[in-house]
């Protein structure tokens, strides 16, 4: 039987890691995050980085540059004795989503005990028990000179929160709740009591249903809105974070951050709009809007063939005009690939994950190492993406655009002497093969600078309007089309 995880317990078991600290400062070992982890991590009930986040984040513990770890004030009083009402509190906050009971039930409360010291020599005393905390209304509550309040405000009960405002005391694992916060993990099978619909409440605002996709750095669920009762995806980059040591995660958490907000600014048919993210958590995740399957779908299905040459022009165009409003504002892709092309329930096409491939890109200076997450979007990066060089603009996305629309046209992803599209499917009109060649030249300069140059000559080879004229975004409006 799994035993009850009390808000008791898990206060001990972060007192613990803070004697530990201070035990390994006095006897002269190491504090390294990295050594202090792994002598603890199998002596503590929850994940350590849960701890860890929640020391730091409510001040009881600093990391200086050489990821060496300290006891602050704060730390120091709470070992000491004082203030073990408060934290025990903030455990309870931090970790309301992981308690299953408060310790209380019977009316009394348990004292505070850390538990066992591992079986290894870093820690060389057992840890004394610490004396009880004195009655609720018995000591002087702490003045503010004593310690920094904590940047969270103070939240007793998830229900207290206003409908539809989301707490998210990050960073934690992304939770169910039902009626109280119940320990819910995200890559474990989805359950839910009987009589309630299946399940788990995101901050309180976004509900997570069963996975609809993945790749190499996450998993896409479909999910809800509370508050609007409107469907959503959620993406979970969990696993983008195996690729780095755990100091290089502050930088990641920057870089993703910041493309997601930057995608956010893009109001655009032609890309998937980020309604939402949260990037503080220990399992980040961004929330969009929900689409109907990816164009990796539509080619497989389709035998190698690729698809109906007027459905391929279209998409091309939807797909051109989004990245133009990006490159507008600043945005590149330059991770273009099929997985990452996504269907409304009217059937259009809309770009995802931009920038994705810049969260995870070399930086020597940071420390961040050189990384290549798997080979699906090998064949549509431009030769100065793959050489990973300063100068990449909107013309590696003019580049990889035109990779897709060859593999839209004929099911193949071309190399250096590959047919023209219309010399492999015959419905291939002969005007698109100057434009897939002009999009695709290995060098710079004699490729489209930019979308507004290649919908120039699209325009111009079209200029019976079988396509409208430029700055007609072509949008089907029939759900049937989603199929």
């Amino acid at each position: 039987m799994t035993q009850a995880m009390t808000r008791d317990k898990v206060s001990g078991d972060a007192l613990f890691i803070l004697k530990s600290l201070k035990d390994n400062n006095r006897l002269g070992r190491s504090n390294k995050l990295a050594d202090v982890k792994s002598a603890l991590e199998n002596s503590v009930s929850l994940e350590f980085d849960s701890y860890f986040f929640f020391l730091r984040k409510f001040h009881y513990i600093a990391m200086d540059r050489e990821a060496q770890l300290k006891l602050t004030d704060q730390g120091e009083r709470v070992v000491g004795g004082d203030y073990l009402d408060k934290f025990t509190g903030e455990v309870g906050e931090f970790f309301a989503d992981q308690i299953t009971s408060d310790g209380d039930d019977a009316g009394n409360s348990t004292m505070l005990q850390p538990p066992a010291p591992p079986a290894t020599d870093l820690i060389l005393e057992e840890p004394q028990p610490m004396p009880p905390p004195p009655p609720r209304g018995g000591r002087k509550p702490p003045q503010p000179e004593d310690f920094s309040p904590p940047s969270m405000p103070h939240v007793t009960a998830p229900e207290s929160l206003p409908p539809g405002r989301g707490f998210s005391p990050a960073p934690l694992p992304l939770t169910a709740a039902v009626v109280q916060p119940q320990p819910m993990q995200l890559n474990q099978p989805i359950s839910s009591p009987a009589g309630m619909a299946k399940g788990q409440d995101l901050d309180l605002r976004y509900q997570k249903f069963d996975p609809v996709g993945s790749g190499p750095l996450g998993t896409v669920f479909k999910g809800k809105h509370n508050a609007l009762g409107l469907d959503v995806c959620v993406k979970e980059l969990k696993d983008i974070f195996g690729y780095f040591s755990f100091l290089q995660r502050g930088e990641v958490i920057k870089r993703l951050k910041k493309e997601l907000c930057a995608q956010a600014q893009v109001r655009h048919p032609g890309i998937v709009q980020v309604i939402d993210q949260n990037t503080d958590q220990a399992r980040p995740y961004f929330v969009m809007e929900l689409c109907k399957g990816s164009l990796r779908e539509k080619l497989d299905a389709s035998g190698g063939k690729g698809i109906p040459v007027p459905q391929a022009i279209r998409y091309f165009l939807q797909l051109a005009y989004g990245l133009r409003a990006a490159h507008q504002q600043g945005l590149t892709h330059h991770n273009i690939k099929p997985e990452n092309v996504l269907f409304d329930a009217y059937g259009n096409a809309k770009l995802s994950d931009f920038g994705l491939s810049r969260v995870i890109e070399v930086d020597q200076t940071k420390g961040m190492p050189q990384v290549f997450v798997g080979t699906g979007g090998m064949g549509y990066m431009s030769p100065e993406l793959i050489a990973r060089a300063k100068d990449v603009g909107p013309s590696s996305d003019v580049y990889g655009l035109g990779i897709l629309l060859y593999e839209m046209l004929t099911g193949q992803i071309p190399g250096r002497r590959s047919p023209l599209p219309s010399e492999i499917n015959s419905d291939c009109p002969t005007k698109l093969d100057p434009i897939f060649d002009k999009m695709t030249q290995d060098r710079k300069d004699s490729r489209y600078p930019d979308f507004e140059a290649t919908l120039d000559d699209f325009y111009n080879a079209f200029s019976g309007k079988e396509y409208l004229t430029k700055g007609d975004v072509i949008l089907s409006s029939e759900v049937a089309a989603a199929s």
